[in-house]
């Protein structure tokens, strides 16, 4: 049976021909979606009328329609107040402009679905993922914001790769943590050196709590951590593999996906503690 593409929402079809008019023109439109890799021909009409007719094209036609979606998004999700129409309170546009992106937000939410920066539609779960983002884009964490990119892509098209790219986004927040702390590491140092030097900074071990139940926690971090670091080391596309190795290690999406937001999880918390 031949898989279908995964669809852009109805709901966001919808609320993307009430919002976009509001911000572009019928020519940004055009280009923007062009851009986007949106298929032609441009449907004709109102501005609403050929947003909605272009992103109904866009599941009929595209073979990743959710990829460009993200692309569509990533300008809109991403425009400021100085992008405003000439004819706007720059006050009200941008109170306004962030409820729109709310909205964008819950819609994608009820469908499973997240937007990240750089134009990214993630499926699955999202809440750390979300948490992770927003302290990326606070600290301006390039590094850890490029290989959570680079995990969400590759989940369906190389869940080894995928299971990689989580362990990447665990390293380097750990090393953005441990860089902003001034604890010293050295550059060939492995995830578990990382994390202990991390946890100890923290307080993280499990011989620093009292109560027996912050104590399953903490061994429980680490028991993430450590799984995360085995997974990328011994299966993911880390290594080149004999054909045996290939044949006998199968991870599917839906295991990248459990190592991309445990790590995520994890991330989340140790950003927050930069503070």
């Amino acid at each position: 049976m031949v898989q279908l593409p995964d669809r852009i929402p109805t709901a966001i079809i919808g609320l993307l021909s009430q919002i976009l008019p509001d911000r572009y023109t019928q020519a940004s439109i055009d280009s923007l979606f062009l851009t986007a890799g949106a298929p032609e021909p441009i449907p004709d009409g109102s501005k609403a009328t050929k947003v909605q007719a272009w992103l109904r094209q866009t599941n009929a036609k595209s073979p990743e329609p959710l990829k460009v979606l993200g692309l569509i998004l990533d300008d809109f999700m991403e425009m400021q107040v100085e992008n405003k129409m000439f004819w706007m309170d720059s006050t009200d546009y941008a109170a306004k402009l962030e409820a729109e992106k709310g909205r964008v937000r819950e819609a994608l939410a009820r469908d499973a679905l997240t937007y990240l920066r750089g134009g990214t539609i993630a499926k699955g779960g999202a809440v750390p993922t979300l948490s992770l983002d927003e302290s990326v884009k606070k600290h301006g964490l390039t590094s850890v914001d490029i290989e959570i990119r680079r995990a969400f892509t590759m989940i369906e098209q190389d869940p080894h790769a995928a299971a990689q790219y989580a362990g990447n986004v665990l390293e380097a927040t750990l090393k953005a943590y441990l860089d902003h702390k001034h604890v010293a590491y050295k550059s060939g140092d492995a995830l578990a050196d990382l994390w202990r030097l991390a946890a100890a900074k923290i307080g993280l071990r499990a011989a620093d709590w009292d109560n027996k139940d912050l104590k399953k926690i903490a061994s429980g971090l680490h028991s993430i951590v450590d799984g995360i670091a085995h997974l990328r080391n011994t299966k993911s596309s880390a290594h080149g593999r004999s054909e045996e190795q290939r044949q006998s290690i199968n991870i599917k999406p839906r295991h990248a996906r459990l190592a991309i937001h445990s790590a995520h999880t994890v991330a989340a918390y140790i950003l927050e503690l930069i503070e």
